[in-house]
């Protein structure tokens, strides 16, 4: 009955993104959390249910693709940097794709065409966040809309926390949980409604971070403050996600944000954060507080050897191990196993670099390395740029931030960026800031046409009176 209901409601999505695409996107959103928990309630929790979205996607690229030509052209134009390395990175990813079919075989082709899917996703994805971004204010909605779903998702996380008896709750193929082990502490990972601690706890990071981006869009205290409260409840979960990963991703956003905004921080914005940094102390201090949670603010704790040891995540090992060209695409990628029908994959590797290095090979890690550069300095010079009609600094900071918290988080969890539906997010937004170069030319298009239309209407009565 459950999956029936689902796959009812996946059919009203892909209909719903065939007449409206960006309708589409919202009923996407809602899809993410509802496959997770459809494939825990089903019989032999089919893996297929996990790329649910991926329809809703498609049918998505298909309904906007005349937009999504016509955007194309004009990012090529506008960011022909960015586009050129972009076009270098998937030479490799190509490359690597036929060296994964050399280790798997032909017979397990699948397997380097899943992780070839999961590589070349996000890549319409930031063109529709380019599209999607017409009005600065139609990624505020964008956020809202977000920040209501996962609100609302996150309530399995603390059912799970207080052993309430579901199969919608926990990871998916383990009922009994999963402790991890840290020297003097046992924390057990929940996952709530979503398929993985990782996961879970990348969507509460997010949560956390929209929650800050808009209190601070906030005027007044009126509209700050149920932002702060849910940046809060976000950042509740972020702990008890029992990764510390989740934890970094929100630091990461605020030092890259502040680093980027603080200059031009004003009165308002200023209590906003202070509201803000109240309620994260304020979750802290009452999970800390207490024998059963306590454990999940200690074991956020950790020092500068292992954040490098994780982030470097075994690149030279690999490179001992696999080569310099490495094994192939789907050699680590979450998800091929059960395509090999193993426990395990070719790769161990569990972090951002490592993965890379193992399926892309140094050239290809090289060439990613080379268009993060140039990505990085076009945000860099985007986010410096004043407020203009259409278009605000903060936004674009926040956007920036958002973009790097979440390379940080790829960095560490290989799970987090083998997931198609935070690959598609993150393109998606990162489509949206690099939209916000173009807002103001776009506003001042469409103020344009209304007089065009004006003076075609008066040639047409002009000829009519003759």
């Amino acid at each position: 009955m459950v999956l029936l209901a689902f796959l009812c409601f996946l059919a009203l999505a892909v209909t719903v993104a065939f007449l409206d695409w960006r309708r589409g996107v919202v009923f996407m959103l809602v899809c993410a959390p509802l496959q997770d928990v459809v494939r825990k309630l089903t019989p032999g929790n089919p893996v297929v249910l996990t790329m649910s979205i991926v329809a809703i996607y498609f049918m998505i690229i298909f309904t906007a693709r005349r937009v999504l030509k016509q955007e194309l052209v004009d990012f090529s134009r506008r960011f022909g940097g960015v586009y050129r390395a972009a076009l270098l990175v998937m030479v490799f990813v190509v490359l690597a794709a036929f060296t994964g079919i050399v280790t798997f075989g032909l017979g397990l082709w699948k397997v380097p065409a899943l992780s070839l899917f999961i590589y070349t996703a996000p890549i319409p994805a930031i063109v529709l966040g380019y599209a999607y971004a017409q009005r600065e204010e139609q990624i505020a909605t964008f956020f809202r809309f977000y920040a209501i779903i996962t609100a609302v998702a996150l309530i399995g996380t603390p059912l799970e926390f207080w052993k309430v008896q579901w199969n919608a709750l926990g990871m998916v193929g383990l009922p009994q949980g999963f402790i991890r082990h840290l020297p003097g502490l046992q924390i057990r990972l929940l996952s709530g409604f979503y398929r993985a601690p990782d996961i879970m706890g990348w969507h509460a990071a997010m949560l956390t971070i929209i929650g800050i981006t808009l209190a601070l869009r906030g005027r007044v205290i009126r509209a700050m403050w149920p932002w702060a409260l849910l940046a809060g409840w976000g950042f509740f979960n972020c702990i008890l996600s029992g990764r510390r990963k989740a934890v970094y991703m929100v630091a990461a956003f605020a030092l890259v944000f502040v680093w980027r905004y603080i200059r031009r921080l004003t009165v308002a914005q200023a209590i906003a954060f202070a509201l803000v940094g109240m309620t994260m102390l304020l979750v802290v201090n009452n999970l800390s507080s207490k024998e059963e949670s306590n454990v999940y603010t200690r074991g956020t704790i950790t020092s500068r050897a292992e954040v490098i040891e994780r982030l470097e995540g075994g690149v030279v090992e690999t490179v001992e191990q696999f080569g310099f060209m490495g094994a192939g695409l789907g050699t680590a990628t979450q998800g091929v196993r059960h395509l090999l029908g193993t426990d395990q994959n070719v790769g161990w590797q569990e972090a951002g670099l490592g993965k890379l290095t193992i399926e892309l090979g140094v050239p290809g890690l090289i060439a990613v390395a080379f268009a993060f550069f140039v990505m990085m300095r076009a945000l860099l010079l985007m986010s410096g740029y004043p407020d203009e009609e259409g278009s605000s600094q903060l936004m674009r900071c926040a956007l920036f931030g958002i973009f790097a918290a979440c390379v940080a988080n790829f960095l560490a969890s290989a799970q987090a960026y083998s997931d198609a539906g935070l690959t598609i997010v993150t393109a998606f937004l990162l489509g949206n800031l690099l939209a916000t170069a173009a807002l103001h030319d776009r506003l001042t298009r469409r103020e344009a046409e209304p007089a065009q239309v004006a003076g075609v209407g008066q040639l047409v009565a002009a000829a009519a009176a003759n």
